[in-house]
């Protein structure tokens, strides 16, 4: 290898690759092909073997065929909408539909999105960032007392 320094030439040396520095340069790596490949396809068709197992195991109920004339059906949303059904219970009224489906889920999403640019400080620990902390959770806690509350109410009153 040649020192621009000295112009003169020092011997290579020879560095010796172990597991713990491996890593230490960005030029020695370890590839990804083919071995990330085929263990990721052996755990998807893995996946997808125990889907198919359970799905001929325990297969999903099949009930009557939909009546469109009936009037005791009560729709209920996905689970995964109780979130919002709630927020449309918190503000009853035509009036406030919007507000309750469209604004607060909005606010809560950009608070979310926020939080990384409102809390700029270096450390990476919960316990020394705790405006971040306490932003994250408050929104997943208002999101999941409001799941409960939906999950509550469609329990205690399954006909309305």
């Amino acid at each position: 290898m040649y020192a621009p320094a000295t112009g003169k030439g020092r011997p290579v040396e020879e560095e010796i690759i172990t597991e713990e520095n491996v890593f230490s340069r960005p030029d020695e790596t370890i590839g990804f092909f083919p071995k990330q490949v085929l263990y990721d396809g052996f755990i998807s068709a893995l996946i997808l073997i125990a889907c198919c197992v359970l799905s001929y195991v325990s297969p999903a109920p099949l009930t009557e065929p939909a009546d469109p004339a009936t009037v005791t059906y009560v729709p209920r949303p996905e689970w995964f909408f109780f979130f919002s059904e709630q927020m449309l219970m918190f503000f009853p009224g035509y009036a406030l539909i919007s507000f309750g489906a469209v604004v607060i889920p909005t606010v809560f999403v950009t608070l979310l999105f926020a939080v990384p640019w409102l809390d700029r400080g270096p450390a990476f620990s919960p316990l020394r960032r705790p405006f971040a902390v306490v932003i994250g959770l408050l929104v997943v806690v208002t999101v999941l007392l409001n799941m409960l509350l939906a999950v509550s109410r469609i329990i205690n009153f399954p006909g309305q």
